[in-house]
C-alpha cells in the first residue's frame, strides 16, 4: 500500500470527476452553440411582411415586423376547441404572404391589422395551413395554382416564437454550466490542496486532531487487518472507497453500524442487489460504503461486533434513538472536559 494512499486516492478521483465534468461542460457548449439564442432573443428587423421568402432564404428565421393593411382570412388555427391564432394576409404588388398571428377569443383581433408589431418564426407551409390555403382560395374564388403564383410558401408564425422556451432552456443551460465549473474549479483545488478534501476535512472533525492522515497511510501500508470489498479495515480506521469517493473514520469514534440492501433497476428489470454499510460517528457525521456485496458487509459487521461491543448494530428506531442520545451524552461530557 502506497504511503501517501489517501491523498494519491483523492487526487485521482478528483482528476476523473474534473475530466467527466469538462466534458458535460463541452456537451453544453455545443448545444448551446447549436441553439439560435441570439437569434430568438434578437430578431431580425424585417421591414415588410412581403419580404418573408426572401429573408428565410437568407438563413434567418425569427424575425420582427410590423404589420400594415394585414386582413384576416376568416380562418383561425384552433386546438382542442380553442382558437390560438388567425390567419391573416398581407397583398402588395401581387405578392401574398399569410401571417399567423396569436388571437384568443377573449381579445380578438381586428379584421384588419395595422402598425402592429409581432415577433415570429418564419416556417415552411405545414398541412394545416395548406388546407386554410385551399379553402381561402375557393373563398376568392381562385384556383389554387393561380393562388401559389402570387403567393409565399413561408408563412410568419407567431405562434411558433417560443421566447419562453428558449428563455428557461439559456437559464437551465447555464446554471449546469456554472455548476459543472464550479465542480471543476472545487476538483483541482482537492487536486493541489488533497487536505481540504471533504473526507480529509471530516477526518479532523471526527478524530479532533488526535489522528492524522499520515497515521491512516501508516496503518494502510503495515497495519491491515481486513480488505473486503472497497472497504479497508485497519487496527485503528476504516477506509471506505468508491468510485468518485473515499472516507475515513477512527473506529473508536463510531456509534451506530448497520447495513441496508437496494436493488438496482433497469426500467422495470431488477438487475443487481447491492449492500451499503452505514456508519454514525461523533458529532452527527454519517458515513456510508455503498455498492457492496451482503459477504463483505457481514465480514465488516462481524469484526466490529468482535472487537468493539460499544458500537449499536443493525437498523431499527430504537436503536437510531440509542445513538442519537449516545452521540449527545458524549459530546456533552467532551464540553465539560474542555
Amino acid at each position: 500500500m502506497k504511503k501517501n494512499f489517501i491523498y494519491s486516492y483523492i487526487k485521482k478521483i478528483c482528476m476523473c470527476s474534473a475530466v467527466i465534468s469538462l466534458f458535460a461542460l463541452i456537451i453544453i457548449f455545443v448545444i448551446s452553440v447549436h441553439i439560435p439564442f441570439s437569434e430568438v432573443f434578437s430578431p431580425t428587423s424585417m421591414s415588410y411582411a412581403t419580404s418573408a421568402s426572401t429573408v428565410y432564404n437568407s438563413g434567418v428565421e425569427y424575425v420582427e415586423v410590423t404589420l400594415n393593411n394585414a386582413k384576416y382570412t376568416g380562418y383561425d388555427c384552433i386546438r382542442r376547441g380553442k382558437v390560438y391564432g388567425s390567419y391573416y394576409y398581407c397583398l402588395v404588388n401581387n405578392n401574398c404572404t399569410f401571417i399567423l398571428v396569436k388571437n384568443s377569443s377573449k381579445n380578438s383581433l381586428p379584421d384588419t391589422i395595422n402598425d402592429y408589431t409581432i415577433k415570429a418564426r418564419l416556417v415552411p407551409s405545414n398541412s394545416l395551413s395548406k388546407k386554410m390555403f385551399r379553402d381561402f382560395a375557393k373563398d376568392l374564388n381562385w384556383t389554387e395554382e393561380g393562388l401559389k403564383k402570387v403567393s409565399s410558401e413561408i408563412i410568419i408564425d407567431e405562434l411558433s416564437y417560443h421566447i419562453d422556451v428558449y428563455f428557461y432552456l439559456a437559464v437551465y443551460l447555464g446554471i449546469m454550466a456554472l455548476i459543472l465549473v464550479s465542480f471543476i474549479i472545487v476538483n483541482i483545488i482537492y487536486i493541489v490542496m488533497p487536505a481540504f478534501h471533504p473526507a480529509c476535512l471530516n477526518f479532523g472533525r471526527i478524530s479532533h486532531g488526535n489522528h492524522s492522515i499520515h497515521h491512516v497511510n501508516y496503518e494502510l501500508s503495515s497495519r491491515v487487518i481486513m480488505k473486503s470489498g472497497n472497504i479497508t479495515l485497519t487496527e485503528s480506521y476504516i477506509v471506505a472507497t468508491g468510485l468518485f469517493s473515499i472516507e475515513i473514520v477512527p473506529i473508536s469514534k463510531i456509534v451506530w453500524a448497520y447495513e441496508h440492501s437496494t436493488w438496482h433497476h433497469f426500467l422495470w428489470f431488477k438487475m443487481k442487489l447491492t449492500y451499503t454499510l452505514h456508519l454514525l460517528c461523533e458529532h452527527h457525521i454519517y458515513i456510508y460504503s455503498p455498492r457492496n456485496t451482503k459477504e463483505d458487509i457481514d465480514a465488516v459487521i462481524q469484526y466490529l461486533q468482535d472487537n468493539y461491543p460499544n458500537i449499536i448494530f443493525n437498523y431499527s428506531k430504537e436503536n437510531k434513538k440509542l445513538a442519537l442520545s449516545r452521540i449527545k451524552r458524549r459530546a456533552r461530557r467532551k464540553s465539560k472536559e474542555t
